[in-house]
């Protein structure tokens, strides 16, 4: 049976990096526990595709999707130009595409739009993937990866781009003032084949808990994206790391001292903080996923492939080690594969 391969793995943000304590002032947020949730973080700065002198909290519904367009299209295509080129692929070379973003809708999809910009054959094949949340980078790899089992020989772009600031929601709930200490902008992108280097997908399998359905996802008050986000997610989601990762460990029958790269979604400080102690790690084994989150925040879905990027750069992965992709999502889902050098 064919095997997909990750290729290549590259990333993309706005130009504007802003450190939390400007963001906090652009939020206006003055009372303690507001102020707390910035302070307590553990992200030192983020980047945002809005402008320090024009941003401001009050945008209308049509200026939030305009600005989400004009991001999501603008980092999703640099993302996926870069996975290509350290591929060494040309996008004639790409027979199918599989894109995702939550955090606002285009028609036609951004499929279509990056099968334009990036110059791909008008006989590639496409999906895209919507409103699965922060692990729907690992919904769009289980489509390639299908679609690369059943075609031998063929290639497969992933690209996840999140305009996270496009939700803004200016209001007295606490998880609103949770997401905008948390979230941030940016794309992610695989190159994908069944020849050549880099880690196989062994598996890929997927965990519902259908009774949090809702604990976190986006309601539209007046057509504005808010987040709902229960305080539960920390528990929730890091016991559904913990299943996940025995999910996948027993198709190999591996153990946990089998795994040599956990490259786990940085849902935020709690939720690392859990999960680790749950998979019985070490600080350096979630070392990776801390390091995207103080430098980027939580991208929603694009976070895992800055996680696995960050990994790949800093690790240096030899044959038949093996890796643990695990990210989380609204549903209440668990996403996860398992990699083979």
């Amino acid at each position: 049976m064919s095997v997909p391969r990750i290729a290549a793995v590259a990333t993309a943000t706005p130009p504007e990096r802003f450190s939390q304590a400007e963001l906090l002032a652009l939020a206006g947020y003055d009372d303690s526990r507001r102020r707390g949730f910035f302070a307590r973080s553990d992200i030192e700065g983020r980047y945002l595709y809005i402008h320090r002198d024009t941003f401001r909290p009050d945008e209308s519904v049509d200026q939030l999707n305009e600005r989400f367009r004009r991001g999501a299209l603008e980092l999703g295509e640099a993302a996926a130009r870069r996975a290509l080129e350290r591929a060494g692929w040309d996008a004639h070379d790409v027979d199918f595409v599989a894109t995702t973003t939550c955090t606002g809708r285009l028609t036609p999809s951004l499929d279509a739009h990056l099968v334009g910009r990036l110059g791909c054959r008008a006989d590639v094949q496409r999906v895209h993937v919507g409103d699965t949340g922060c692990a729907s980078a690992m919904v769009a790899l289980q489509q390639a990866s299908n679609y690369l089992r059943a075609h031998p020989g063929r290639r497969a772009l992933v690209v996840a781009a999140e305009i996270c600031s496009a939700a803004y929601f200016l209001d007295d709930r606490l998880e609103s003032a949770v997401a905008h200490a948390i979230f941030a902008d940016g794309a992610g992108a695989l190159a994908l084949g069944t020849a050549g280097a880099g880690p196989a997908i062994v598996a890929h399998r997927t965990l519902f808990r259908p009774e949090h359905l809702d604990a976190m996802g986006f309601e539209y008050p007046g057509g504005r994206p808010r987040v709902i986000l229960s305080k539960e997610i920390r528990r929730i989601g890091a016991a559904m790391m913990g299943e996940m990762a025995e999910i996948l460990m027993a198709e190999q029958g591996l153990k946990r001292e089998d795994i040599r790269y956990w490259v786990l979604h940085s849902a935020g400080r709690r939720v690392i903080d859990r999960a680790r102690m749950l998979l019985e790690l070490g600080e350096a084994e979630v070392a990776h996923s801390r390091a995207v989150l103080r430098r980027y925040g939580n991208m929603s879905s694009a976070t895992i492939l800055f996680v696995l990027e960050e990994t790949l750069r800093r690790e240096s992965p030899v044959d038949d080690e093996w890796g643990l992709m695990i990210a989380l999502g609204p549903g209440f889902a668990a996403e996860g594969a398992l990699l083979r050098w």
